[in-house]
């Protein structure tokens, strides 16, 4: 049985985030903008799966993507790919040789992980809603 209120908590989350995600390229903070495009798309992921009884656990976008979906679309395991480089290196500087994360990230990176995030989270609710026409 589908859990309609695990599922719409985890899903307003995810909205949320992403919404800070388009506040934050608007500031020019582009690394951060990245870090909650995947924070958006990991809470989507793991809402899907929780709200079907599933167990969601760890921060891979990839993973949780093809434990949501049977057959993923190339195309969302792109955007989970993708999402997934950003979740360490938008924040520790120790990741680069010099600078700070915030040096190497630029608008076409952090519109591109939105993107990427809000077609995830724009599949997976299609999915409910599917799911719910049919029952």
């Amino acid at each position: 049985m589908f859990n309609a209120s695990e599922w719409n908590r985890y899903l307003s989350q995810a909205r949320h985030t992403l919404a800070s995600a388009g506040r934050d390229i608007a500031d020019g903070d582009f690394a951060w903008a990245c870090f909650k495009s995947q924070q958006a798309a990991e809470m989507a992921a793991k809402g899907f799966i929780r709200a079907g009884g599933g167990l969601a656990t760890g921060h891979s976008v990839v993973a949780l993507v093809h434990a949501a979906i049977d057959g993923v679309p190339e195309g969302l395991a792109r955007c989970a790919r993708e999402l997934d480089k950003v979740y360490i290196p938008t924040r520790y500087p120790d990741v680069y040789d010099a600078g700070s994360p915030h040096e190497y990230f630029d608008l076409a990176d952090a519109t591109s992980h939105v993107e990427c995030a809000a077609g995830i989270v724009a599949s997976l609710e299609a999915r409910v809603a599917d799911a719910r026409a049919g029952s």
